[in-house]
Formats: C-alpha cells, structure tokens, sequence
C-alpha cells in the first residue's frame, strides 16, 4: 500500500541535476569476453563514514571480488559524514551512496529523488554513549538537560536519530542542550577533550570507545530491545542509494551492483565475524582485528542478512523525521506543511529480488 506522508524537511544540501558517471565500456562484439561477461562499467560510491559497520557490504564485495565478478570497476570513496555523500549524489559526482534512508526523504521534497536499493541496517545500529567521568551524573536521556551531545554532522542520520531521542525525553536542541558535529573519525577525540559529553555514532566507534573504558552505553540502539522500546518496531537505517535518473538510465549496472551487495550481506550473515573480518583490508577492520571481531559480532543483530528494505522500517524513519521538523528548526528551516513524502517512492526492492540464491 502506498503511503503518503505530509511534513516538511530541511533541504540543507545541493541539488543539482542527477546523473550517472557510470559510462560502459564497450566490449567487441563476437569475442568470447563479450559471451561470457557484461560491458566493463565504472562506479563511483561516497560512503557516509570510512570502516563503518552501516556501510559495510561496500567494503566486503570490494574484498571478496564480488565487483569484479560483475565486471565492475567500482570506485569507493569516504565522506566525513552522510550528509557530504548525498550531496555528492545529487551533484552527480558520484553514482552511489552508502547513506541512510532520510537522505533520500530530503531528496524526493527537494524533487531529486533518490532510491535506496539495498539495506545494510535494519536498526540504528548506533549507541549514544556518555563519556566515562559522567557515569554518576548521567543515568538518562534527561540528565544530559544542559550538556553537549553529538553526531558525526549536522542533517546526518545520527543527527536525526540523536534529535528524536532528546525529543521523546522532552529536551529540545539550541533550548535544553547543544549539538555539536562531531565528525565520524574525530568523534572520539571530541570526547576525550570534552567538546562533547555524548555522542551517537555507529560502530566501530562504539565498541572500540566503551571497551577500551572511556565512555558507557546510555541508549544501544544496536539491539533489537531499545529500538523497539524507542520506535515500536524495526528502523530502515542505512543501505546503497543512487538515483532515480540513475536507474532509468542504467537498470543493467543497478542489479550488477546490487548482485555484489547483496551477495556480501549473506556472507556476513552465513559466517562466523572472525571469517569476515580475515577477509578485510587492515584499513577497516584496524590493527585490533580481535576487538573489530567483537565489534561484528555485535552488529549480527542489526545487519541485515539479505538486503531487502522493510516497509515498516521506513516508516519508522519518516515519523522520526516527522517528530524532528517539528521540534528542531535545524534540521527543518524552511517547514511547509504542504510537503509531502511517499514512503513507497523512498526504496525499491526490485533489484535485491532478482538477486540470484
């Protein structure tokens, strides 16, 4: 059932004309190369954080040559944050993200729309986690009335989930407390220095901060268990976005792509986290291979196993968005009650479908 959903959203980032780089390279006809394989084609990917759990399969398909099985030269690059690798999208600079779904939603009010065609995360898969000296003053959500929290950037999609949370304890951003963007791969430092006393971010950050005792879990909205007690039920988080025109444009790249995402969604879910990650670059997984493992298995829960976007999920991600144009400007500076979003136009499992057991 299509779902119409009316608020308005912040369109904080560029929108110019889709398109996709990708361009094919022709392969002769009659040779057996042009039998057996499809055209050579290049992709370019802004993922939203570098080593990141949420963008995981785009790391895996890259070790485990499930690319080049598909005769694609895909081409990762990391952003800061989400926020950079949607506009990257938008600005047809690249032909993919790994990106959270909200992007998107800001994308389709923008009349830009974009498609989430795989998913990586089917919860959060995020901790808010306290810095350590505060355990006997910070026992809740409320107790940080006053004290600066952070995501990895203003607009991103732990800015937004961040939002909610302060919301449904009553505390509003600029009012009750501060946001500061932290970035992803500065987040710990921001806390060690104490710009901020909370951070949401994802993993690897989360296990790496608690485990080594500088910091304490308040919300871990990695389980099932505080998703649900927040939400009510699943959260769509990240996946592979592209564009719409982009999909018109070139069906046959999307599904070759999704073939190796989805692919690399199923080897993490059918292997054991120590498998995983001896298959990854150092440059992910980090000099602790042990503590990335732990960190893997952690993000079994929330990972999903087979690539296809839940309805339900994204629903949940529209009233988060919803319930945040309300109570924070930031995030909303032009609200118009007159926007609308289809919840159904957000994602398309088409591709992940065809994918081939």
């Amino acid at each position: 059932m299509k779902r119409i959903f009316a608020f308005a959203l912040a369109t904080a980032f560029a929108v110019a004309a889709c398109g996709g780089s990708s361009v094919p390279s022709p392969t002769p006809a009659g040779s057996p190369a042009a039998a057996s394989k499809p055209p050579r084609a290049t992709v370019k990917v802004s993922v939203g954080s570098a080593a990141s759990l949420l963008y995981l399969p785009w790391d895996l398909a890259k070790a485990l040559n499930y690319f080049e099985d598909e005769n694609l030269d895909v081409q990762l690059n990391y952003a800061n944050a989400g926020t950079d690798a949607a506009t990257a999208l938008l600005s047809g600079s690249v032909d993919f993200t790994g990106n959270s779904i909200d992007h998107s939603i800001k994308a389709q009010v923008a009349g830009k729309p974009t498609k989430m065609v795989v998913s990586f995360a089917k919860l959060p898969g995020t901790g808010f986690v306290v810095r350590g000296d505060l355990k006997d003053s910070v026992k809740s959500v409320k107790d940080l009335k006053g004290k600066t929290v952070g995501g990895t950037s203003v607009g991103s999609g732990t800015h937004l989930l961040l939002t909610y949370v302060m919301n449904q304890a009553g505390l509003v951003q600029d009012k009750d407390y501060t946001f500061k963007p932290c970035g992803s791969g500065t987040m710990a430092a921001t806390l060690d220095a104490k710009g901020a006393d909370a951070c949401m971010n994802s993993d690897p950050f989360v296990t790496q901060y608690v485990s080594a005792g500088k910091g304490f879990l308040l919300k871990d909205f990695r389980t099932a268990k505080d998703t649900t007690e927040l939400l009510g039920g699943a959260y769509q988080f990240t996946g592979a976005v592209t564009t719409q025109a982009f999909i018109q444009s070139n069906p046959d790249v999307v599904q070759r792509v999704v073939n190796a995402l989805v692919k690399a969604n199923r080897y993490i879910a059918a292997n054991p986290a120590k498998d995983v990650a001896a298959k990854l670059p150092q440059s992910v997984t980090g000099n602790d291979v042990e503590l990335y493992v732990k960190t893997l298995d952690a993000g079994k829960e929330y990972l999903s196993a087979d690539g296809l976007i839940d309805q339900k999920g994204v629903e949940n991600v529209l009233k988060v968005n919803i319930e945040d144009c309300k109570n924070n400007p930031t995030l909303c500076p032009n609200l118009k009650v007159t926007d609308q979003v289809d919840a159904a136009a957000l994602y398309d499992n088409s591709f992940a479908q065809k994918v081939k057991k």
